[in-house]
C-alpha cells in the first residue's frame, strides 16, 4: 500500500506544483517540466537452450519537475512502469550550505556508485549499462546526501534506507561514498577518475546476484541463490575525451557476506570507445551528459552519428556460491537528428558459463542447465528510437 500511496502523493504533487495558482512559487522559483519517451524492439536468441525474444515496448516513459531558487532545488519524477503502473524515480529537495560550496540532499535518488550508472539513460550509446550495475543492484533509495561539485575534485556521502516503491523502511540500508578527479575538463576535452564504495545490509530477503543476456526483457543467464545478509563494493572508474573520441572503462568488486554460509567475491568490468561524426560527448557533474550536435536537422544539418563498442565482463564464479561468468561484446550506432531526438541499434553476444545452480535462472537457460548444458552464447539486435523535452 505505502509505494501506491507515495507514487499517488508525488503525482498529485507534481501535477499542483506545474499548475499556476502559486504565485510565489512562479515569482520566486525557476520552473521546468522535463520528461522522456523510449521505444526499444529487441530479438535475441540462444545457440542451444531454444531461448528465443521477439519484442516491442515502450520502454521508460516519464515526466518531472524541477524548481530552482538560488540555493535550493525540488524534483519529483514519475515514471510508468513495465506493470502500466506509476512509480517513483526522483523525489528530493537539495539545498546549499551556506557558501561552503557543500550541498545537501534529502529524498529518494540514486547511490552514487560507477559512471555508467550515473550517467542518464539518454545519453548513453548502449542501451543496457554494464553488466554489473544490474547485478550488484545499484538502485535509488530514500537517503540523505552530502556533495560536493567542484572543478577538479568532487565527494558524495549519503546513507539509505531502501526503494520507495518497494520496502523503503523494511530495514535494509546502505552507505555510499563516491570521489571523481578531473584534472582536465574543457567543453571538449575531459580526463576523469573516479572512486566510489557501496555497502548495503539486506532487510526481509537476503541478497541474490544475476544478470541477463543484455535486454532487459530476457531472464536472468547468470544468477546465484539469495544467500547475502551484506555486501561491500568498491569500484574504480575513469574516461577520456578528446573532441569527437572517447575512451571510458570502469572495475568492481563486491564481497558478499553469507547470512548462514560461505561468503563470495565477485567481480565486473568494462572497456568502451567511440566516436562521434558532428558532435562530441559532454560532461557535467561528475558524469557523461547530453552529446553536443553541430548541425541539427532543425538548422538545415545532418545531425550526429555516434558509433561505439564495448567489451563487458562480469564473473560471478570462482566462490563456494558460483553464478557463472558472463562476457558481453556489443558495436552501437546511433544517429541524433538533433540533441534531444534520436534513434539507433545496438548489435551484442552474450557469451556465459553457468554456475552451480539454476535458482534464478530464466526458464529455458535453467532447463538446458539442468539438462547438462555448460555454455551458452545469445546474439541479440535492440533498435532505440528515443525524445526527451
Amino acid at each position: 500500500m505505502l509505494p501506491k500511496f507515495l507514487s499517488r502523493t508525488g503525482a498529485i504533487a507534481l501535477l499542483a506544483l506545474a499548475c499556476p495558482p502559486f504565485p510565489s512559487l512562479a515569482e520566486d522559483w525557476e520552473r521546468q517540466v522535463y520528461g522522456r519517451l523510449q521505444y526499444d524492439y529487441t530479438r535475441s536468441s540462444g545457440d542451444q537452450s531454444g531461448f528465443s525474444l521477439d519484442r516491442g515496448e515502450l520502454r521508460t516513459g516519464r515526466v518531472g519537475l524541477d524548481l530552482k531558487s538560488d540555493r535550493t532545488k525540488l524534483r519529483v519524477e514519475l515514471a510508468l512502469n513495465n506493470d502500466g503502473d506509476i512509480e517513483i524515480t526522483d523525489a528530493y529537495i537539495k539545498q546549499a550550505l551556506g557558501g561552503s560550496g557543500w550541498d545537501v540532499r534529502a529524498g529518494h535518488f540514486k547511490t552514487q556508485n560507477s559512471l555508467d550508472e550515473q550517467t542518464s539513460g539518454r545519453f548513453l550509446a548502449f542501451y543496457e549499462r554494464a553488466a554489473f550495475t544490474d547485478a550488484f543492484a545499484f538502485d535509488r533509495r530514500v537517503g540523505v546526501q552530502l556533495e560536493h561539485n567542484g572543478s577538479r575534485h568532487s565527494v558524495y556521502a549519503g546513507v539509505f534506507a531502501d526503494n520507495a516503491n518497494e520496502t523503503a523502511f523494511s530495514g535494509g540500508h546502505a552507505a555510499a561514498v563516491r570521489y571523481v578527479f578531473t584534472p582536465l575538463l574543457t567543453d571538449t576535452e575531459l580526463l576523469h577518475f573516479g572512486v566510489s564504495v557501496r555497502w548495503r545490509e539486506a532487510g526481509d530477503v537476503d541478497f541474490r546476484y544475476r544478470q541477463r543476456p543484455v535486454s532487459h526483457d530476457a531472464g536472468a543467464l547468470l544468477s546465484t541463490p539469495g544467500f547475502a545478509s551484506d555486501d561491500l563494493f568498491g569500484g574504480a572508474e575513469a574516461a577520456w575525451i578528446h573532441g569527437p573520441v572517447w575512451l571510458a572503462g570502469e572495475y568492481g568488486q563486491l564481497q558478499a557476506n553469507g547470512a548462514a554460509g560461505p561468503d563470495a567475491s565477485y567481480t565486473g568490468a568494462y572497456a568502451e570507445a567511440g566516436y562521434v561524426f558532428g558532435g562530441h560527448r559532454t560532461y557535467e557533474h561528475s558524469k557523461f551528459d547530453r552529446p553536443a550536435v553541430y548541425r541539427p536537422v532543425t538548422s538545415g544539418g545532418p545531425g550526429a552519428l555516434v558509433l561505439a563498442a564495448r567489451a563487458d565482463r562480469l564473473d560471478l564464479s570462482g566462490n563456494a556460491v558460483s553464478g557463472g561468468q558472463l562476457d558481453t561484446y556489443t558495436l552501437a550506432a546511433d544517429w541524433f537528428a538533433t540533441p534531444y531526438v534520436h534513434a539507433g541499434i545496438n548489435l551484442y553476444r552474450a557469451e556465459a558459463e553457468f554456475g552451480s545452480t539454476s535458482s534464478g535462472l530464466a526458464p529455458a537457460f535453467a532447463a538446458y542447465l539442468l539438462d547438462g548444458g555448460r555454455f551458452e552464447d545469445v546474439t541479440g539486435i535492440s533498435l532505440r528510437v528515443q525524445f526527451d523535452f
